[in-house]
Order: structure tokens, then C-alpha cells, then sequence
């Protein structure tokens, strides 16, 4: 004879199975994040294949000439083209802290800029006014150095 309430006993739940199985789910998660969630590396080397609106390359097509890329790191991509006679440093940047350190520390090497969302461009007395209407941006001066390197080119490469 059976007993009320001995008869049907609830199924025992492993809990080591059930700590796996979240901990997988969790990691399984973590890496779809990583891969493809926002700054993901699936959309960083995405972005990274195709200019953006303020990429050096477009920059320099809104400007009228070709860039010659002379610094490609990862926080400055770096150009030089010419466009009228004048030699045109144009650089962009992954972020607002790279773009600051930059500008600040090329201000000390004098001459103006013009600064945009992501990116800057050395400017000459002949170009301010054109690159601004062509680029918009805000026109920053330097220290008023003459002969200076625009910062990351070592040197080897002449100034406007």
C-alpha cells in the first residue's frame, strides 16, 4: 500500500550541469559581443576596409587631389597631396583623445589647422580660406614656428 505523498518525488536537478551550461552560454555570449557587438573586431576591420567621411583619402577627394599616405598607426592615418601648388598635410583619427593629443602637441610646432570631427589639416596663408569652404571645420593657430615637421613624420618630410 502506498503512502499519500510518497508516491511521485521531484526530479533532482543536477545543478553542476546547469552551472556549465550558463558558464558556456556566458562565454558563448561574451564572444558574439566581442566579434560583432558595437566597436566589435568583426566592425572595426570593416570600418577599417572602407574610408569614412573623414578619412584621409575622402578628405583629399572633397579637397581635389590624391593622398599619399606617410603614417598609418593605429591612432593616425596620415597624408600629404598637393593641390594648387601647395602641399596639403591632412591626418584623421579614431578618436577624440588622439585627435586632441595631436592638435596639442602640433600647435607647438606653429602654423594653422583646421579641425573637424576626427580629423585635421594643415594649413598655409594660400589654403585656410578654400579648405575651410570645401571642408568646414574650425581654423586653430599654432605657436608661430617657421620650418617646423608636422608631428609623426620624423623630420623627413617639409612643412607648407
Amino acid at each position: 500500500m502506498r503512502t499519500p505523498g510518497a508516491g511521485l518525488a521531484p526530479p533532482r536537478i543536477d545543478r553542476t550541469a546547469v552551472r556549465w551550461a550558463a558558464l558556456i552560454l556566458s562565454f558563448l555570449l561574451g564572444i558574439v559581443e566581442l566579434l560583432w557587438g558595437p566597436g566589435g573586431l568583426a566592425g572595426a576591420s570593416e570600418a577599417a576596409r572602407r574610408p569614412g567621411p573623414g578619412s584621409v583619402e575622402e578628405l583629399a577627394r572633397r579637397i581635389g587631389c590624391t593622398a599619399e599616405i606617410t603614417t598609418d598607426a593605429a591612432d593616425l592615418r596620415q597624408g600629404m597631396c598637393t593641390s594648387g601648388g601647395e602641399e596639403i598635410w591632412i591626418a584623421s583619427f579614431p578618436t577624440t583623445r588622439a585627435q586632441d593629443a595631436w592638435t596639442s602637441e602640433a600647435q607647438a610646432y606653429g602654423g594653422s589647422y583646421l579641425v573637424g570631427d576626427g580629423w585635421v589639416v594643415v594649413l598655409s596663408d594660400a589654403t585656410t580660406g578654400v579648405l575651410q569652404g570645401l571642408l568646414g571645420g574650425v581654423v586653430v593657430g599654432g605657436a608661430g614656428h617657421a620650418g617646423a615637421h608636422p608631428p609623426g613624420d620624423g623630420g623627413e618630410q617639409r612643412q607648407q
